[in-house]
């Protein structure tokens, strides 16, 4: 039975109990018809004032027959109109929740609020980059709005709540939820709704990497795998894995790595990289080139063309990547 329901049963469950009480207390003990309605009143609610007027016996068990019905009704009616009244409460903060997230541009959805979904959100955050929760437990989603992270509640595996999140308008998704299972359910939701979005997998099982990928995400990672690669780094090399932090971790002095397109009648467009001279236009160095066919060319020949179309991996500070950016831009723009 929905909440509204309830309340308007009770409601009408207690008129019925006032008016058949006060006609009761009118018959028995010959009151008229204020002192009996005010009689039943305050037996209902039990509010601890004296008999308005002297009861006979049976006008004594017509009041614990009143109190009985009434109080219990009126307990049930209390109980779901406060139940009603917190659930139009998460309507209106879920309303408000998708207004935010219908006003999102090229957000980042993070599936999970697990060590790893938190620690995501952390850096984003930091990075001034805006970004969606979605998590289905209510423990997790609290702790998340606790953080001042904005959530949506429901399951990834459901296309609704991948819409509700702003999948439409998103730059990526990271899935990293526990369930590899789920996350291969996400990866494939995803793609299903929105091609062309870029989609990162947590694979909590090495041997789960392959079907991800099957799945459509376009990067894995293994925590595990990432995190023994970097033990055995700082046993065996130590100042490579300083220069991993400075890259990678963005400290101490805030590198980052991003990846760039080559824009159809910007002004490098069919340039070398040296003629270029993204390095000297802007300080952002070019890790690695992808190009239309999928194939990467890491530490690229200087003499290796851009075209349209081409994805570069730059490195530098903010400043440094958004001038290369900008740099393989239309013209026009």
């Amino acid at each position: 039975m929905k909440l509204r329901k309830r309340i308007l049963y009770g409601l009408e469950a207690l008129a019925v109990i006032a008016a058949v009480g006060t006609a009761g207390y009118m018959i028995i003990e010959k009151a008229n018809a204020f002192e009996a309605f005010y009689m039943v009143i305050i037996t209902i609610t039990t509010v601890g004032f004296g008999e308005v007027f002297d009861l006979s016996p049976t006008g004594q068990m017509w009041t614990v027959l009143i109190l009985l019905s009434g109080f219990g009704v009126a307990i049930f009616t209390a109980a779901s109109s406060i139940e009603y009244l917190v659930d139009l409460g998460e309507v209106r903060k879920r309303g408000s929740m998708a207004r935010q997230v219908g006003q999102l541009k090229n957000h980042v959805i993070i599936c999970g609020w697990g060590r790893v979904g938190r620690g995501t959100w952390r850096e984003l955050s930091a990075t001034g980059i805006d970004s969606v929760m979605v998590e289905s437990k209510g423990p997790r989603a609290d702790a998340a709005e606790a953080a001042g992270a904005l959530v949506v509640r429901g399951d990834a595996t459901h296309n609704d709540v991948l819409e509700l999140a702003g999948i439409g308008s998103a730059q990526a998704l990271i899935a990293c939820v526990a369930d590899d299972s789920d996350n291969l359910v996400i990866a494939l939701s995803a793609k299903a709704l929105t091609p062309d979005l870029r989609v990162i997998c947590r694979a909590t099982e090495l041997e789960s990497e392959r079907k991800l990928r099957l799945a459509g995400a376009d990067a894995v990672v293994a925590p595990q795998a990432v995190g023994a690669e970097r033990l055995a780094l700082l046993a065996v090399r130590p100042e490579l894995a300083q220069i991993f932090d400075v890259v990678v971790g963005g400290s101490p002095l805030e590198f980052h790595v991003e990846e760039v397109d080559v824009r159809a009648g910007c002004a490098l467009d069919g340039w070398s990289i040296r003629d270029s001279r993204i390095r000297q236009k802007s300080g952002a160095l070019i890790l690695a080139v992808e190009g239309r066919d999928g194939q990467m060319e890491v530490n690229p020949d200087p003499a290796t063309v851009m075209a349209a179309e081409d994805r570069l991996v730059l490195v530098g500070t903010r400043e440094q990547v958004r001038q290369a950016a900008k740099l393989l831009q239309p013209i026009s723009q």
